[in-house]
């Protein structure tokens, strides 16, 4: 066989720039069209012992890819489709929470317990919105915007201020005029999630908080959108009601262009393709080859939700949540956690499930403390949250207490600006938290954190056990 030398070598020969310094060649694009679109449908095995073996994987990637959306779907069925539900309010429309999140707080897990949440479902289908914000006088907000990916943005204190403004929400394709006085805020998907928090430091400030609430207004610009037809709720536990879902949101929100490799797999799934779910299931060996693949992805997210970043004396610095890229199993064990994850310049949040001998913190067995040297550094408010490990809310106790902040009413610091937090059963004075008689972990969190904090020369102690 004739051996074929590559031009660029035979030119590099004859003493012409090398390989590493030649310039880099670009595909032609009109030829290059013919890779892009498929000429024919993936095959699927007919061997049921291989069909079932791919349909296996498949369904793995389909499960662990589709998890924040599928999440973030069904908080969207309860606030904005199901009319018989109690969280029903519709889509473009602000559903303001009054109160501070509790145990049982039900629109997501793992809460911030000091501020107001409100939030609503955007969609974009007919155009834009107008989101008017008021003048918030110094006091932190952010209007968290997310995609059904998790993938976030902020309108907030941090970004805009709070002297107020308006802002029309609008998708990356929408070509209108924008009214004059009016910052046009452009968005990836034309269904959005709104997560507002501010913050109410005390129970007494939350009269002021919700007038606040009610100055944040959204007005639709368009008619309303087209009706069409939404699928049920779902979970990894119900691999067909969780691929209808993922065929809805693939279909109607989209992926990233550089993601359409990876999700052409699912349409042997049912996901974007020509047959429908329950065609595909039809076959028992693709329903156990699908049924073991989201256990497989159920197993694997469930013993990575501790994995939330670096580890660092105990505690788990995070990446930068609210941005994923393409590391779906991180995407998928964050929000699992807890949807909502804002960006790190917004919200530094640490967590922590361990001692600092590396053994689960468990308040059957010990209670503990943590020594911080000085206060996290924070523009706005800090704060330290007790979870539950097994539900991922809130702690009940008798004090209705979960946090210690820098709006604890009479934080104790020391002489020397050090901060001793504990957390026992029986909790008592400023600086101490009840924790569950279990398993429980805890949140750090910095809003608007400073540079020692996102560059790490300001680094958190481990949790000690303490003597009973």
């Amino acid at each position: 066989m004739k051996r074929i030398i590559p031009a660029l070598a035979m030119t590099s020969a004859l003493g012409l720039p090398t390989t590493a310094q030649a310039e880099p060649r670009s595909y032609d694009a009109a030829k290059a069209n013919q890779f892009l679109e498929p000429l024919a449908e993936d095959i699927v095995p007919e061997d049921p012992v291989s069909r079932e073996l791919h349909m296996r994987h498949t369904a793995y990637d389909a499960a662990i890819f589709g998890q924040v959306a599928i999440l973030t779907y069904n908080q969207i069925y309860a606030q904005a489709i199901d009319k018989d539900s109690e969280l029903y309010v519709g889509f473009n429309r602000f559903a303001h929470g009054r109160d501070l999140a509790g145990p049982g707080y039900a629109t997501f897990k793992s809460p911030n317990a000091d501020t107001l949440y409100s939030n609503a479902y955007l969609d974009l289908t007919a155009g834009p919105v107008l989101l008017t914000v008021p003048p918030t006088e110094g006091r932190y907000y952010t209007v968290n915007l997310l995609d059904l990916y998790g993938n976030a943005t902020n309108i907030s204190a941090r970004t805009h201020g709070t002297t107020g403004g308006r802002y029309l929400l609008a998708t990356t394709d929408w070509g209108g005029e924008v009214p004059e006085g009016v910052t046009l805020f452009r968005v990836t998907q034309p269904f959005m999630w709104i997560l507002m928090r501010i913050e109410a430091e005390t129970p007494a400030v939350l009269p002021e908080v919700r007038r606040l609430q009610d100055g944040f207004t959204l007005e639709p610009t368009a008619s309303s959108p087209a009706q069409r037809e939404f699928p049920a709720p779902g979970t990894i536990d119900d691999p067909a009601a969780f691929l209808k879902i993922l065929d809805w949101v693939v279909e109607q929100a989209g992926v990233r262009n550089e993601e359409l490799g990876h999700v052409q797999g699912f349409r042997s799934l049912g996901v974007g393709g020509p047959r429908t779910v329950e065609q595909v299931l039809d076959d028992e060996a693709v329903k156990r080859g699908v049924e073991a693949g989201f256990a497989d992805a159920r197993t694997v997210i469930t013993n990575s939700l501790a994995q939330n970043g670096v580890s660092i004396n105990g505690w788990r610095e995070p990446l930068d949540i609210g941005r994923y890229g393409f590391n779906y199993i991180y995407r998928a064990s964050v929000n699992t956690l807890g949807t909502g994850a804002n960006v790190r310049l917004e919200n530094f949040a640490f967590t922590t499930f361990e001692d600092a001998e590396g053994e689960a913190l468990d308040g059957a067995k010990h209670d503990y403390v943590l020594r911080l040297a000085s206060p996290p550094p924070a523009d706005f408010f800090w704060s330290v949250t007790v979870y539950d490990r097994n539900t991922q809310e809130l702690v009940p106790n008798d004090r209705n207490k979960y946090l210690v902040s820098d709006n604890t009413e009479g934080l104790v610091i020391g002489e020397d600006g050090s901060i001793t937090i504990t957390f026992s059963r029986d909790a008592k004075g400023p600086n101490a938290i009840p924790i569950p008689d279990g398993g429980f972990y805890l949140a750090l969190r910095a809003q608007g954190p400073r540079r020692e904090m996102m560059q790490g020369t300001w680094e958190l102690t481990p949790v000690q056990k303490l003597p009973r």
